[in-house]
């Protein structure tokens, strides 16, 4: 560090009651050049000038009419003014100048024989000395500044030496690690740090087998996280770029890593949404041109049945034609209405009803697979409000969940029932394989996209929780192997 330099006129405020003494003073300072003396005769008069003055130094005498330079230190040091003060004090208040300088003087002068002539090159030192604390001070502070944003760098920091001694290693780096820092500070970076990481990184290191930012595993205890190092060399711009040893930036991503799986995994089911929608359409598509057909077949069915009277041979087969032309019918409505996308109109429903639809739905398919339907709906349930295509779509999720996991079971069952409890309750049990444990808590993360233990492919489940959402409804569930696993729909604000 330079040393720093004395500005070339100095200025001066002189704290002096004698106006003969502060006389002296001037032409003194004057002789000797390089001084601009602003004078001040007490201590009231001090503080108005000391603002607008702007001194590099004050020369102030002890004894003051309206007080004392030791209460204006004081008073200095009170209001954080950090200016160099010489305490001029008279013969025998020697005990008085000790004082001053732990009171916060630079210096002090005794009036005497040699004060005048030491007087410009005493001032010169004083500011001299006060400048270069300042400078001491500011680099001593940018040096904590920096050691502080080290610290407290949301990054792991490691640092160490041309012979591979670990130098720094901070706050973070204890976290992400679990390693305090007193326990790798002059160990081999090789033994300590460079193992952790998967995989490992270059050593020894040169500047062109530095590879940037790199996103490596590292292990901590037993668990595994990814993170991002980038390694530099340090080099000593002052000594001929000498190289001083490599420093290390880590910073944990496992959070982005799990985000950018859930992303993927997010576009996947979007990708399956897509299909699903275009079936949906394809369906109504498909249930539109049966329809037109079907009401040919109901309507020459029963021109029939008019032409052909009770107990004529024929009219049982026409009457069969008839009744399961009405059926498919039905069921090809009930394809229409569930695959047009749904409105927002809320209406007063009847949970027995709806889950009848859901049952006219994909209770055939159910049955078809070897499962067992059974239903148990309570009359005194209170209606809900809510939207007739969404609970729908609820209970059509709920039972491909079941059906998923009841497929393949030897006497495969599939329970529905309905109660008035505190509020409303839909409860669907099967006794089909048990959900893992830590599959049923993901399940309240943000997001969440993996199957039920094999139930469906991820999109059911978060259809369920959205609906339920708009609904104010909460799901619960349970599964084990000795109730096998139920879905416990309550509507909390139905009823």
């Amino acid at each position: 560090m330079t040393a720093p330099t004395v500005p070339l006129t100095i200025r001066v405020l002189l704290v002096e009651d004698d106006a003969q003494q502060a006389q002296l003073v001037i032409e003194r300072l004057r002789f000797a050049e390089g001084f601009e003396v602003t004078v001040a005769n007490s201590l009231k008069q001090l503080w108005q000038i000391l603002p607008q003055s702007k001194p590099d130094v004050i020369l102030m005498d002890y004894r003051l009419p309206d007080g004392t330079g030791l209460e204006a230190l004081e008073r200095l040091q009170n209001q954080n003014i950090h200016l160099p003060i010489l305490m001029v004090t008279g013969q025998g208040d020697e005990q008085i100048a000790v004082q001053a300088l732990k009171s916060g003087a630079i210096d002090y002068l005794v009036k005497g024989s040699n004060y005048w002539q030491d007087l410009p090159q005493r001032i010169e030192k004083a500011v001299a000395t006060q400048r270069l604390k300042q400078a001491l001070q500011k680099q001593h502070e940018h040096i904590r500044y920096q050691a502080l944003l080290l610290q407290n760098m949301r990054d792991a920091v490691v640092v160490w030496d041309t012979q591979g001694k670990i130098t720094y290693w901070n706050h973070e780096a204890e976290k992400l690690f679990n390693l305090p820092a007193h326990m790798v500070i002059g160990k081999s970076v090789q033994e300590v740090y460079r193992h952790l990481f998967n995989p490992l990184p270059p050593f020894p290191l040169e500047d062109k087998t530095l590879p940037g930012d790199v996103e490596r595993k590292v292990l901590v205890g037993n668990q595994e996280r990814w993170v991002s190092s980038r390694l530099s060399p340090l080099r000593d711009v002052s000594a001929d770029n000498r190289l001083l040893g490599y420093i290390d930036v880590i910073r944990d991503v496992t959070q982005r890593k799990k985000m950018e799986e859930r992303i993927q995994n997010a576009q996947r089911q979007l990708e399956r949404s897509f299909q699903l929608a275009a079936i949906g359409d394809l369906a109504a598509g498909v249930a539109h041109h049966i329809n037109n057909p079907l009401t040919t077949i109901i309507a020459e069915a029963q021109i029939l049945l008019n032409e052909i009277q009770p107990g004529q041979a024929g009219r049982e087969s026409v009457l069969a034609i008839e009744q399961a032309g009405w059926r498919v019918q039905k069921a090809v409505q009930q394809l229409i209405e569930f695959s047009r996308p749904p409105t927002e109109t809320q209406e007063l429903i009847d949970l027995n009803q709806s889950l009848q639809k859901a049952i006219a739905l994909i209770g055939d398919q159910i049955k078809a697979e070897g499962i067992a339907l059974e239903t148990n709906f309570a009359k005194d349930v209170a209606p809900i409000r809510g939207n007739p295509q969404k609970l729908t779509a609820l209970w059509v999720n709920l039972l491909i969940l079941a059906r998923d996991g009841v497929m393949g079971v030897p006497e495969g069952r599939i329970w529905i029932a309905t109660s008035q409890e505190e509020f409303p309750q839909v409860v669907l049990r099967d006794n089909g394989r048990v959900i893992p444990s830590q599959d049923l808590q993901a399940i309240g993360a943000t997001s969440f996209f993996k199957t039920l233990g094999g139930r469906g492919n991820g999109i059911e489940i978060n259809l369920c929780l959205e609906i339920l959402r708009q609904h104010s409804a909460e799901l619960t569930i349970t599964s084990d192997y000795s109730q096998g696993t139920i879905f416990r729909v309550s509507f909390l604000s139905g009823g």
